[in-house]
């Protein structure tokens, strides 16, 4: 057991990079049909018939309110999402996906399984599952850490 937290410190620079290595690559592959990947989770958030208001949304992504707005108001231009009024609080809207928003998605969902299937041929089923082990671990740390 490690206990000068050298390593695990390495660990996190590496979970930061591929986090944002994996940004680039959601940026690059959904390009074409002008879905970044803020966008993406956004809309992976309404998918397939959820609805819900841009305050939920920035909770359950842990983001800022104003971050997700400005994400939604751009989604709503491109008629990706739609908004009604909220019969339950008249400050927020309720947010949804059009049949666009949906048909989108479903081309994202697509292109992310050929790609991923493409890298875990890469990795032997030991490697998955002890990286996935160690990052579940560290979650799990941090989040009670965070909740002490």
């Amino acid at each position: 057991m490690n206990t000068d937290g050298i390593n695990i410190k390495l660990v996190i620079n590496e979970i930061r990079h591929c986090f944002n290595v994996l940004k680039f690559t959601a940026d690059e592959l959904h390009n074409d049909i002008s879905v970044n990947a803020s966008a993406r989770a956004v809309i992976e958030s309404l998918y397939p018939n959820e609805v819900k208001t841009v305050p939920d949304i920035a909770r359950e992504k842990g983001v800022s309110r104003q971050h997700i707005q400005v994400i939604v108001n751009s989604l709503s231009k491109h008629d990706i999402v739609k908004s009604r009024n909220n019969p339950k609080d008249k400050r927020t809207f309720l947010i949804s996906l059009t049949k666009l928003g949906k048909s989108k998605f479903e081309i994202i969902l697509r292109r992310e399984t050929d790609f991923m299937n493409d890298i875990s041929k890469k990795f032997t089923d030991h490697e998955i599952a002890t990286t996935s082990s160690v990052i579940n671990k560290l979650t799990s740390l941090l989040e009670g850490v965070e909740n002490e």
